[in-house]
Order: structure tokens, then sequence, then C-alpha cells
């Protein structure tokens, strides 16, 4: 029944959408109050030099624009490639070509900024690499394979995160280049094996899987900026990070990327998950703080 109304919904035009997206953000953040202290406490704790009035603002903002982004995520259930392509750019992809000529498979990292729903849906028509997403499976199994198969409708690959190691050791350095495409900005499930910086005035733990690979299996990162033109309208701009990861200290990678994602939210703060539980763990004792002040304008330089 759940998947039924979803079909119905996505079959409805945007204009139609986004009346619901309207009527949607109210209830959330007026009535039932949907993760109204985690967005809040985050936004607050993230921009402490902002006033009262500036974090209400990007709240209310916040919650439109996840409401926008919940809509139009639907309708990626029903939407056509043509439809698809017309919503989300792709600029600078020629950034891939040396690497595709070259026979290398590439990472690409990015936040959860914007629609990165309709970058799925996107991503694999726009590189010259065949696509790979990572993923984490849903405990709904109808909603997993319903989200599974709207993201792998016009190529894309998705493999679980539990797969992902193994899916890397026989494709990374195969016969075909890959890109694969991981949302690094997630909370890590260990805060022991995870990379800690200073990100948006707060401690935080980083996924370090995507520094592993890039060295592992000598690939280029290249980040992806998306931007939210209008309503139901983005861009997704392609950065390169780093060629030679193996050329690099230890954690450069990661700390570039993260670098980017700050710069990104700052520019844009109402388009980042505010919802997420994003700083649930505190740093364990002894775990290393690694500084961030002096590398990051050094790495955006030498980008």
């Amino acid at each position: 029944m759940k998947l039924k109304l979803l079909l119905w919904i996505s079959r409805r035009s945007y204009a139609q959408l986004h009346r619901l997206s309207l009527v949607l953000a109210f209830l959330a953040r007026r009535v039932f109050k949907y993760r109204l202290q985690v967005i809040r406490g985050n936004i607050e704790r993230s921009f402490p030099e902002r006033e009262k009035e500036w974090h209400l603002r990007t709240e209310r903002d916040y919650y439109l624009h996840f409401a926008d982004i919940t809509v139009e995520s639907i309708k990626h259930f029903s939407i056509d490639n043509e439809t698809a392509l017309s919503r989300m750019k792709h600029l600078n992809t020629e950034v891939f070509e040396p690497f595709f000529k070259a026979g290398r498979s590439v990472l690409i990292a990015g936040g959860h900024l914007n629609n990165w729903e309709l970058y799925a849906v996107t991503s694999n028509q726009n590189v010259p690499h065949d696509a790979m997403a990572v993923y984490k499976k849903l405990s709904d199994p109808v909603m997993d394979k319903a989200v599974r198969t709207s993201r792998q409708r016009f190529g894309l690959e998705m493999v679980r995160t539990v797969d992902a190691q193994d899916w890397m050791k026989a494709n990374a350095q195969g016969p075909n280049p890959k890109a694969i495409v991981m949302g690094f900005d997630q909370s890590p499930a260990n805060p022991d094996k995870a990379w800690w910086t200073d990100f948006l005035h707060q401690e935080t733990a980083w996924y370090y899987g995507l520094e592993k690979w890039a060295h592992e299996y000598d690939l280029p990162v290249i980040y992806g900026h998306i931007y939210k033109d209008a309503r139901g309208h983005y861009t997704t701009r392609y950065e390169l990070v780093s060629d030679r990861a193996t050329d690099l200290r230890p954690g450069e990678v990661l700390e570039r990327c993260i670098a980017l994602l700050e710069e990104d939210i700052r520019n844009h703060p109402s388009h980042w998950l505010w919802s997420h539980k994003r700083w649930k763990h505190d740093r364990p004792d002894g775990m290393l703080l690694h500084g961030r002040t002096n590398s990051i304008q050094k790495t955006l330089q030498d980008v």
C-alpha cells in the first residue's frame, strides 16, 4: 500500500509536488516538530557566530528544502530519462576524460547537499565511466528495493556497504574503469576507527573508506559540488581533488574533501542534511584530533 501511494504521488507534476512540499514543511516543523531539536541544535552549534534570527531562518528554509527533496525523490520512482537530465546539469565532466582514457577508475566524493537522489539517477549518463554507488541497506525491505530500483533505472550500479570491499577488489582496477560514488559525510558506526577533525566548530568523526580506497587502489578523487538552481533544478560541478593519493600524506585526500564540503555548507547553509544525527559520537580518549586550519588553505591552493 505504501509503495502504491508513492508511485501515485510520483506521477504528479513538479508544480503539484512543490505545492505538497509546502504543506509537508509546515506540518514537519510546526505540527509534528520532526527532529526539531536535532536540526536546531546542529545549526546553532555549527554557526555559533550567527544571531538567533539567522538560525531560525536557516531552520525554516531547511524544512522547506528538505520537503522539496523528499517529494522530488518520490518523483524519481517514475521519472523518465529526458526529464531527469533536464533537472540536473553536470559541469566540468571533462575532468574524467584523461583517467577514463588511461583505464583508471575514479572515486567521486560528495556530501548530502541538495538532491543527491537526482544525482544518483543522472550520474551514469553524464560521466564516461560506468558509475557505481555505495549505499546502506534500508531496514524496510520493500522501500529498500524501491529505492535501489529508482537509483539504478538508468545504469547506476548500487552496492551495499557490506559488499563494497569485495566489489572493489574485483572491479577497482579491472579492465572497465569505474566511477565509484561515495557520500562521505555520514556519521561512522565505530568512532574508534574514524578520522577525527574539527568541522563546523565541532569535533567530528569521518569514515576513512574514501581515503583508504584512494591509496589502496591508486584512484583519483573527484569532488561533486551539487547546487540548487531553483526548486526542482540542480547542477553538479566536478572538481579534481587528487590524481595521485599515494603522493599525499595519509588523511590529506579526506581533509581536502572535508574542506570543500564545509565551504559548500557555509555558502548554502539550508541545503545540507541537518536532520541527520551527525554528531552522535564523542571522540574516544586518546584518539587524535587531526588539525585542519593550516592544511585547508594549502591543500585547496594545490588543487
